[in-house]
């Protein structure tokens, strides 16, 4: 492999595919993907129509359908990087074909609503980037930084006082910057975020009834909703966890002020009726076409699972009120992020009192068995 993943990694990387002991479950599970997906075609379309459009528009219906796979190329490339043979080299071939694939075809437009579901395509491309051809290789990698230049070029029109420069669009576009300027190795892109990411949460973090910060996000105001108030908050505990490095701590700050605001809804101490006063007329619009997610309904706590799983691995401040939520009901890129980023119940797996025998060419696989085992567990 020429040079290694650009991204943190987290405890991914050090592991030893030929140790002597049980492959950790959340690993194994994302092998099992890797397994059933082998024969995986991807078909990539020339642009998302997700933002500003209803579930059942057919620009919407048709990029839904071309990133249903995006999982799937996740863990390939996830078993590419550390899996056992003859696995890893087959899940390699379809990883890359089908980045390759993606990378012909797609150019980025730079609308973060559209784009941030890339972002796993971008994880996968920093995986396999090191066995690729220096031609594939190279293609990857401006493709890659296509996102972060699409996105700036995407703000520029856009005037200083425009919500989309203080709500979750940007938290959004934050994220794919990040992840794409450093899977490309656009230094100069990268070292501009950290400012980005001051500024952002500078304006994002409003003041609440007593005129202090209180964790409450400008998407809580305008949209009346926590749904938009995560939708703000993830996208920066996923950069604290890809590149740890450009969220200082006034930035660490106010992203964990955020997951502190959520803390009384998700355990039941209070709630919020979502939309109800939401100033955003396509908030009404798509509860009015039948979508759940904008009813004027109590918030589900459930909603929150996700973003507070990831943010368990690097914001321990939140640990003792969401304990109960470490379970099985996770797709398998959540637990592997949340596994490898350091959750406490999943790091004794990673980590063995040193390696055992390495497995031979000829010795059985033991993916298939993992894997399968993984399928039972949390």
């Amino acid at each position: 492999m020429i040079g290694g993943p650009r991204l943190n990694w987290g405890l991914l990387p050090a592991f030893d595919t030929g140790r002597d002991a049980p492959v950790p479950r959340d690993l194994a599970r994302a092998w099992q993907v890797a397994e059933d997906s082998l024969e995986l075609v991807a078909r990539p379309i020339g642009r998302f129509e997700l933002a500003g459009t209803l579930n059942g528009h057919p620009g919407h219906v048709r990029s839904d359908e071309a990133k249903r796979d995006f999982p799937a190329i996740f863990a390939l490339a996830v078993t590419a990087f550390r899996g056992q043979e003859p696995l890893r080299s087959r899940s390699q071939a379809t990883a890359s074909a089908a980045l390759m694939s993606w990378a012909r075809v797609y150019r980025p437009t730079g609308n973060p609503i559209d784009e941030w579901f890339f972002v796993p395509l971008l994880q996968a491309a920093d995986l396999v980037m090191g066995s690729l051809s220096p031609g594939d290789r190279a293609a990857l990698l401006g493709w890659a930084g296509e996102f972060a230049v699409a996105g700036d070029r995407f703000y520029e029109g856009r005037a200083p006082r425009n919500p989309s420069r203080g709500n979750n669009w940007m938290a959004r576009r934050l994220l794919i910057r990040t992840v794409a300027s450093t899977v490309a190795g656009d230094l100069g892109a990268r070292a501009a975020t950290p400012g980005l990411l001051r500024e952002f949460t500078e304006r994002n973090y409003v003041a609440g009834p007593s005129g202090e910060r209180d964790g409450r996000t400008f998407d809580f105001i305008q949209r009346d909703a926590l749904h938009y108030h995560l939708a703000a908050v993830q996208p920066l505990v996923e950069i604290a966890l890809y590149a740890p490095d450009l969220a200082d701590l006034a930035a660490r700050a106010a992203i964990g002020s955020g997951l502190e605001f959520v803390r009384p809804f998700f355990l039941g101490e209070r709630q919020h009726v979502e939309f109800a006063r939401t100033t955003i007329s396509f908030d009404r619009e798509r509860r009015d076409d039948g979508n759940p997610a904008f009813a004027n309904a109590p918030w589900n706590p459930a909603a929150g699972r996700v973003m507070l799983r990831l943010a368990r691995a690097s914001f321990p401040e939140v640990r003792p009120w969401t304990e109960q939520i470490v379970d099985h009901r996770y797709d398998p890129r959540t637990k592997l992020l949340a596994a490898i980023h350091g959750e406490p119940q999943r790091r004794a797996e990673w980590i063995q009192p040193g390696p055992g025998p390495a497995l031979g060419p000829d010795a059985p696989s033991r993916s298939s068995t993992a894997a399968r085992d993984a399928g039972r567990s949390a």
